[in-house]
């Protein structure tokens, strides 16, 4: 009990902590604001590029769903429409709680609810972080080497790539060794230990999509195709106050976000995210209210798919329960 306590202690001064630090980038972000003038920027919005950009954002769950399909191994199967549930209720999970409990949410979907178990989960959710740095070494490269960034932006990226290679060497090394650790398991005496390495064999086992050109390259194709529906999204917000800008600036502005929400420290990056672009903009020249007009804008169009989706799947399951012979139904068709 004590013990438990002290756990829920240390996560409860981790999301003060967090929810400080998202206040302190607000603050210094708004300080100096005419608020008059961030409400009538707002208010000039245009509703058809909001529109699309909420569209543009909700396509990303759309890829992500096609990408976990592709990364399940090939002897097991999930129908497109309880996929993208677990996405839209993992995206949704994310985006209000902090820290890690998207990813547990994901990996207690698709073991338990699809049956998959926990290698394979657990697997799927790891070529999915690996996608996502595939993705991110992309945006930063582009940005690195072709648009104008100060120096300090510039190593903040450098650092992101080296974390993003060594993410790479590691699952590398996991999905080509995985008969190696097959063997590792079978010399193991101790119960214990054995069922460890077992779980461990059978991940690895379980990275096909890193051993398979095709998977790789469908995989890798879904993680881009993610980036480039948020790029749309951002150049459809810009659109929708009248900002007309280089087109390399919507690659500064997603890099800029994926390189701070690369450590989670509040609930959705909220205020994190606006700060980010806040500055983004700010350093481009345009006026604060306009730049703040346009960070909000940014990321409700990003949250309203992101939260509302899995939010309208939770109503509609509490209000139209699966009967039993429905879910025997979509069990023998995931089957």
């Amino acid at each position: 009990m004590t013990s438990a306590l002290k756990k829920s202690s240390k996560k409860r001064w981790l999301y003060i902590t967090a929810w400080a630090v998202a206040s302190v980038c607000i603050y210094f972000a708004v300080q100096k604001l005419q608020w008059d003038s961030v409400f009538e920027e707002l208010k000039s919005a245009g509703l058809l590029w909001l529109f699309l950009a909420v569209a543009g954002n909700f396509c990303i769950m759309v890829f992500a769903t096609l990408q976990w399909l592709n990364f399940l191994p090939q002897n097991y199967h999930v129908g497109f429409r309880r996929m993208i549930e677990i996405i839209a209720l993992v995206t949704m999970t994310s985006n209000t709680v902090p820290f890690l409990a998207g990813h547990a949410l994901a990996i207690v979907l698709l073991a338990q609810r699809e049956k998959v178990g926990h290698a394979v989960a657990l697997s799927v959710l790891a070529l999915d972080q690996f996608a996502e740095g595939f993705a991110k070494l992309s945006l930063f490269l582009v940005v690195v080497l072709l648009t104008p960034i100060p120096d300090w932006m510039r190593q903040g990226f450098l650092l992101a790539l080296a974390v993003i290679f060594l993410l790479f060497g590691v699952l590398f090394f996991f999905a080509f060794r995985h008969r190696h650790f097959k063997i590792f398991m079978s010399r193991q005496s101790h119960p214990r230990w054995y069922k460890v390495w077992r779980f461990i064999s059978r991940c690895a086992h379980h990275l096909e999509a890193l051993r398979s050109v095709r998977l790789f390259v469908a995989g890798m194709g879904a993680a881009l195709a993610m980036k480039g529906a948020e790029l749309f999204a951002i150049w459809a917000i810009q659109k929708s106050l009248g900002v007309d800008l280089p087109l390399w600036t919507i690659f500064l502005v997603l890099a800029s976000v994926s390189l701070v929400s690369m450590v989670p420290v509040s609930p959705g990056n909220l205020g994190i995210y606006e700060a980010a672009v806040f500055f983004v903009y700010q350093y481009l020249g345009l006026p604060a209210e306009q730049a703040l007009g346009l960070a909000l804008l940014q990321h409700i169009c990003l949250l309203v798919p992101y939260i509302g989706v899995g939010y309208l799947i939770l109503l509609f399951r509490n209000f139209f329960p699966i009967r039993p012979h429905q879910a025997k139904e979509e069990i023998s068709q995931a089957e």
